[in-house]
Parts: C-alpha cells; structure tokens; sequence
C-alpha cells in the first residue's frame, strides 16, 4: 500500500517530535556531566582510538587541546605505572563476564606534577561475532578529596588505636600493650626454642611519697621513672610498659637468667641517678626501686606469678635490690 503525503507528513512531524526528544535529553546529559565533572571516555579497542571530553583533560590539569591527538596511549601516559597492571587485570575479569562493570580507583599524573584520584568506571557496548570486545564507554570522576578524606581517617584511626596502647600518664605503654606484646614474645620464644625473662618493677614506699609531697609530685616522678627504666634497657626488642599503679613490668625476650640480673642492676643504677628526693627511702633520702625477676624456657603461663613473688621477696629483703625467683 503506497504512502500518502499526510502519511509522509505526519512521519515527518514524528521524527522531529524524536528529534526536539533526543535534544533534550542531550542537553540534560552535558548538563549532569558538567554539574558532576564527569570525564568521559569512549574507547575503541581494537584501533585503541579514544575520544575524551573537555572535562576529562580538565581533571589532570589540561584542555584537550594541549593533550590532543588523543588515543588510549594518552590514558596510559598520565596514568600510574603502578597501577596499569591493576586495571588490565580488572578489564580481562569484566571481559571474562567475572563482573558486570569495570570499575577501578587509579592515579593519574596532573600536570602540575601531583598525582589525582579518579575513579574509573566503563561498560562495553560492541562486541564482535566471537565475543571479543569492539568499544567501550566510561567515565572519570576526580576523588581526590575523598581519598585524601580517607588517608587522615586512616592515620586518625592508626593513632587512636596507639593511643589506646599507650599510658596516657608515663607516655610507656600500657597493660593492654602487655598482655598483647606477652602473647606475642611467648610465641616467638616457644618458635625459637628460646628463654624469656620478666621483669616486675616497684617503686619503693611510693604511697609514703604521695602522702608526703603531693599527687602531682607523685605522677611526675613516676613519669621519670617509667621513662628512665625505658630508655635504659639495652635492645630494641626489650619492652617495658606500666602495669598499673607504681608498677613497671619490663619483658626480655630471648634473654637467660644471668642476662635478666644484669639488665636489673642497670635499672636499679639509673632509677638512682635521677636523684629524687624521698625522705621516708632507705636509699640515701631519695627514690629507688625493687625487682622481681623470673625466666621461662617452656612453661610461661606463670611466670608472671612467679616474678611477682620475687618482688615480694625484694621487698621483704629490704628494697632498693632485686630477687630471682628460683624454683630449686
């Protein structure tokens, strides 16, 4: 049945009503891009022809313009060398139908020499007659912020998590850090076939000095002595944390017995070269300290008990000296 002119007409009038359609939503998608700042790309991969818009050369820096004639040899250029293996490996999954977008958060050199946060995301709309992948198309979108956002959270949370092992008075670490450091040089001892050595260190008569010169006084001089027993023991693999109140705990890992004495009379030394005035010390007038000391080979799980019993004995021998707990 042939067509009238009304018919053609009216088809006529039909394509443009689609036409005025296409247009606007056109205008509405450059409107979003614009508003967004969404770089777009259209890629055709077997040419490795590329079309970019303004935005995208806009996102590292540049017009497109001062990038052009573009390929997908540009992308690769600004791109991150550390992180084109990353992005071939998530293309290849998403060739191979393991996901359903490639989408990937990389870093491209902007032209001012610092490194941008895009997050990439690109869909493929062609594919030839054996499956293989003819075009896609994605977009650009500048995080930098977001992840610069991320990285302070991170480092904010790296440093709670710290603090949260530290003494907040002593600056040394805490009983918290104790038990998670005692776990883990156990385990290290045990692998090592090794010996460990704990070190439980009191402040002598420190109530008394409390009472007589003052809680402020008190807190200062246990920071100067939980610091002093720190930096006076001999290996970076030697830890020394407060336990709770005037106590001081101090593990050394793959130390003997004889070895654990020695680091002992070194702190007793230096806790008395601070030279802390403590009238009620038997110490010539000024503060000192008294020690128990235990040593494992294998059976660790009381050797806390053990080493506090020493200090007991410390104590009742007189202070201001250490004892070994000896099971002989």
């Amino acid at each position: 049945m042939a067509r009238t002119v009304e018919d053609l007409e009216q088809e006529l009038v039909s394509l443009r009503e689609q036409l005025r359609e296409f247009e606007h939503q056109s205008r509405q998608l450059d409107m979003v891009i614009q508003a967004t700042g969404v770089g777009i790309w259209d890629w055709h991969i077997q040419t490795g022809a590329t079309v970019f818009n303004e935005r995208w050369a806009n996102i590292i820096g540049y017009t497109l313009e001062e990038i052009s004639p573009v390929s997908i040899e540009t992308w690769m250029h600004f791109a991150h060398p550390e992180d084109l293996k990353e992005s071939d490996r998530l293309l290849k999954a998403y060739w191979a139908g393991e996901s359903d977008y490639y989408i990937f958060e990389s870093r491209m050199k902007h032209k001012d020499g610092h490194w941008v946060w895009v997050y990439d995301a690109g869909q493929t709309v062609e594919w030839d007659e054996e499956g293989a992948p003819l075009r896609m198309v994605g977009t650009h979108l500048d995080i930098t912020q977001q992840k610069e956002m991320e990285l302070q959270l991170a480092e904010a949370n790296k440093e709670l998590a710290e603090m949260s092992y530290v003494d907040s008075l002593t600056g040394i670490p805490n009983r918290r850090a104790f038990d998670c450091k005692f776990c883990e040089l156990v385990s290290a001892t045990r692998r090592a076939n090794s010996s460990l050595s704990l070190l439980i260190i009191d402040i002598d008569f420190f109530k008394q000095f409390n009472d007589l010169y003052g809680h402020q006084q008190g807190d200062e001089a246990l920071r100067k002595v939980a610091q002093k027993i720190e930096s006076a023991l001999p290996r970076q693999t030697d830890f020394a944390a407060r336990y709770g109140g005037e106590e001081i705990v101090v593990l050394l890992p793959y130390t003997p017995e004889d070895g654990a004495i020695a680091v002992a009379g070194k702190i007793i030394s230096a806790v008395a070269d601070l030279q802390i005035p403590h009238a009620f010390s038997d110490s010539r007038g000024c503060l000192s300290v008294s020690i128990g000391i235990a040593n494992a080979t294998s059976d660790f799980e009381d050797l806390f008990q053990l080493a506090d019993q020493a200090l007991y004995d410390a104590k009742h021998a007189g202070r201001n000296g250490f004892s070994v707990y000896s099971q002989g």
